[in-house]
């Protein structure tokens, strides 16, 4: 090779030298040999530069398409989860909504049965009240009462799985399971139950009516997962459990809490009630106890706020009629009864003729108020005497019990 050669070095640097070696024919031979070999290899040398950066940029188009999809899956994910977390974050706590962006399995269809508690709010008589309001008005009562409900639960870690109109279903131990899952739901229903003076505080300030709210609570084993097909999916529950909820709340009237025997041992003497009944409901093939909860002590410790009511007298028994309720439509029967009195909690008494069961359903109608349904709840019942709670309390009625004159 002509530069490992050290003479081929010095002729280069000594011309005169060079011109007096080259004159001998095989040593010029031997330095057109060797220029040969150099060039020889410098052509390859330059093929496999052309032919690498020819590869190079093959390799960097790639890259840079590959660089190109990359960034955009990267825009749509961030997009997804930005949509993900504006429509279910409204409903469930940020922890929630972290679990199943990390979780890849958790956003596939399907679904796992797991024990946990359910949690279900309904307002009294809504749809009587809304009658007299304008669309305006009801949307503007939904958005303040839900809104306050959402940030309780979302307080206490429960995850809502569905507005049902002015209805709440919520559930508590997924999709973040939570050991103390029944005690988080009647602390969180005990708490809602509290929030609901600030919701009426509210109301008031722009004018509009105040509402009274029922929740039921009950523990047991349900599917919960992702529900529905690839085009439209969500996450929930269902399974008897949810149904058995249902018809615990069916059963409260304004500011009440029921929960059902399996929420209640879970909690042991944590819990603090008013009571406890047994009921058969629809669709239940055995009796099942209920309890009345008014608090609950150690790490989630609450309790309900202290009611007070005045009764008053009516100084003129009003005459009125009432109806069994069963399901959704009346029994039949109409009733002869007497109003006597009334309190400040929406109770009334009334004197009947017939035995009336507890915790009934009622339709009444007062004589003076013909064609204005009310509805109530039996409270307590002995003879020829019931208690009931209104869930449906008209404005016309409301209006004509205050104007009545009271018994001194």
């Amino acid at each position: 090779m002509l530069p490992e050669d050290p003479r081929w070095r010095q002729l280069l640097a000594d011309p005169e030298a060079a011109a007096t070696l080259l004159a001998d024919a095989a040593a010029r031979a031997e330095f057109v040999a060797a220029a040969a070999a150099l060039q020889a290899e410098h052509d390859d040398l330059v093929m496999l530069h052309d032919s690498t950066l020819e590869h190079a940029n093959e390799i960097e188009e790639q890259l840079a398409v590959k660089i190109e999809q990359v960034e955009a899956l990267v825009v749509e994910l961030e997009l997804r989860n930005a949509f993900i977390r504006q429509v279910f974050g409204r409903h469930v706590t940020d922890e929630v909504v972290n679990t199943l962006l990390a979780s890849p399995e958790g956003r596939q269809l399907g679904g796992e049965r797991r024990t946990l508690t359910i949690l279900i709010s309904d307002l009294r008589g809504f749809s009587t009240l809304c009658e007299g309001l304008g669309p305006e008005q009801v949307v503007a009562i939904l958005n303040i009462y839900l809104g306050a409900m959402a940030d309780v639960i979302g307080e206490y870690r429960g995850s809502i799985n569905e507005f049902i109109g002015d209805a709440i279903l919520a559930v508590f131990g997924a999709p973040v399971p939570q050991e103390d899952h029944p005690e988080r739901a009647v602390a969180c229903a005990i708490a809602m139950q509290r929030a609901m003076g600030r919701v009426n505080a509210e109301l008031a300030e722009h004018g509009l009516p105040a509402l009274e709210m029922g929740i039921g609570v009950h523990t047991g084993e349900v599917v919960v997962g992702n529900i529905g097909s690839n085009r439209r999916a969500k996450y929930g529950v269902v399974g008897r459990h949810v149904n058995l909820t249902s018809r615990i709340e069916s059963y409260t009237v304004g500011g009440q809490v029921l929960i059902s025997g399996s929420a209640a041992e879970a909690l042991g003497d944590r819990l603090r009630t008013r009571g406890s009944f047994e009921v058969r409901p629809k669709g239940v093939r055995e009796p099942i106890t209920i309890h009345d909860v008014t608090g609950v002590d150690g790490p989630f410790a609450i309790h309900m706020a202290e009611e007070t009511s005045q009764w008053r007298a009516l100084a003129e028994p009003q005459r009125l009629s009432f109806t069994a309720l069963e399901g959704k439509d009346t029994g039949g029967q109409e009733n002869p009864a007497v109003l006597v009195a009334y309190d400040d909690l929406h109770n009334a008494e009334l004197h009947v003729t017939t035995v009336v069961p507890l915790r009934s359903d009622l339709k009444l109608v007062l004589a003076a108020l013909p064609g204005v349904d009310a509805y109530a709840k039996v409270v307590a019942s002995t003879a020829g005497r019931v208690v009931v709670r209104f869930t449906a309390l008209p404005r016309a009625l409301t209006e004509l019990l205050e104007g009545l004159p009271l018994r001194a």
